[in-house]
């Protein structure tokens, strides 16, 4: 099971746009896990607290390190229940979030017993009730909002803090029914408030997925080229260099085509500017129809010049694609109402040659000059690198 200590920021930052579901259960898992780290620190220095307002250290020196080591026990147990990965199955999230909860109520059970001993032994509102009091609402409060990404365990924790106390002083012997009275009605009070919490909660998680969206589709535009809608320059120079480096270091091969259309400043000078765009959309098409797989990649990287990267082909391979692509173009004029616009278009087509390659540029100049070599040719063919 993959896990995973990053911080909420960095989750934040790499997640995934549309990946929703998986970014809110991290986010939830996240938050339970920096935030029950906190508890049992608590736990530890209230207990202290009580302890020396009540003089329990002297009264029973053998049992009072207990309860304090079973606080860190507990602090070292949630810290070593770590977060899970974004790419965690929806199983393991149930069963870390069920595991975490566990040690979540545990913490609160057992302080809420240690403050129900206060008054018992007490039977009477001084200092040591009152601190005892004052920690457990505390801790109350804490918990109803902190752990509001999961309002019903919540309020079950709360309960955990605040009941025992509650039930005794609400005993005929040890007569506080004020106190229970009173933390009965705060009960209530945290009970009902804690769905404005988690309501809250899930606002600013929804605000954060739609940064991120809104973030991811900026990021996206930016990489698109608006006219043809394929990628652009930029995310070529990119995309370029990691697959170039990639294809050395396994020593696979890499083919590069670069397409230069014919005559493309006639067209617009006869025709317009969008009769021109229409025939780059055209064109655009063509490419896209002909690269099948995932990992093909094409962009418009300049006015009429295009490139198409196909990772694991082979030369002889990359140049039957540019043929039929240039046989396509060539039987396939834009038609746009009543034009039919004949195109052609000259490419140049070659492999990351490690012997001859010293960075990707290298490999690109090579394959664009023989693009150059095309129109030199008398356009409309295909020039080998």
């Amino acid at each position: 099971m993959k896990r995973s200590g990053a911080p909420l920021k960095e989750t934040l930052l790499s997640a995934q746009a549309g990946d929703e579901s998986s970014y809110r259960r991290q986010r939830f898992c996240l938050d339970m896990y920096h935030r029950a780290l906190i508890g049992p620190v608590f736990y530890v220095l209230s207990y202290i607290l009580v302890l020396v307002v009540s003089g329990y250290y002297e009264r029973c020196p053998r049992f009072v390190p207990l309860p304090m080591l079973a606080f860190l026990f507990l602090w070292w147990l949630r810290y070593q229940h770590r977060p899970l990965a974004m790419s965690a199955s929806v199983s393991a999230y149930r069963t870390w979030f069920i595991h975490q909860w566990a040690l979540v109520l545990l913490g609160a059970t057992l302080w809420g017993l240690i403050a129900a001993t206060v008054p018992f032994f007490e039977r009477k509102p001084d200092t040591a009730v009152l601190v005892s009091l004052i920690a457990t609402i505390a801790m109350g409060t804490a918990a109803s909002q902190v752990f509001c990404m999961h309002p019903v365990p919540s309020r079950i924790c709360m309960l955990a803090l605040l009941l025992p106390t509650m039930l005794v002083c609400a005993l005929p012997m040890v007569g506080l029914l004020s106190i229970s009275i009173t933390l009965a009605v705060y009960s209530l009070y945290l009970l009902v408030n804690l769905q404005k919490y988690a309501e809250e909660y899930q606002a600013q998680i929804d605000l954060e997925i739609e940064l991120i969206n809104s973030r991811a589709e900026l990021a996206r535009r930016s990489m698109m080229d608006g006219l043809t809608g394929l990628q652009n320059r930029l995310s070529y120079e990119q995309v370029w260099p990691q697959a170039w480096r990639g294809a050395v270091r396994q020593r696979e091969a890499l083919a590069l085509l670069v397409f230069d259309l014919d005559h493309f400043k006639a067209i617009n000078d006869e025709y317009g500017h969008l009769v021109g765009d229409a025939c780059l959309r055209h064109f655009a098409q063509l490419l896209q129809a002909q690269a099948r797989r995932d990992s093909d990649f094409i962009a418009r990287i300049g006015g009429e010049e295009f490139i198409m990267m196909l990772p694991a082909t082979a030369v002889e391979a990359a140049q039957s694609i540019a043929e039929q692509l240039r046989l396509n173009l060539a039987a396939t004029p834009c038609r746009l109402d009543a034009l039919h616009i004949n195109m052609t278009v000259s490419i140049g087509v070659g492999v990351v040659n490690c012997l001859q390659d010293t960075d990707p540029e290298m490999t690109f100049d090579r394959v664009d000059h023989a693009c150059y070599l095309a129109k030199s040719a008398g356009r409309n063919c295909v020039v080998l690198a």
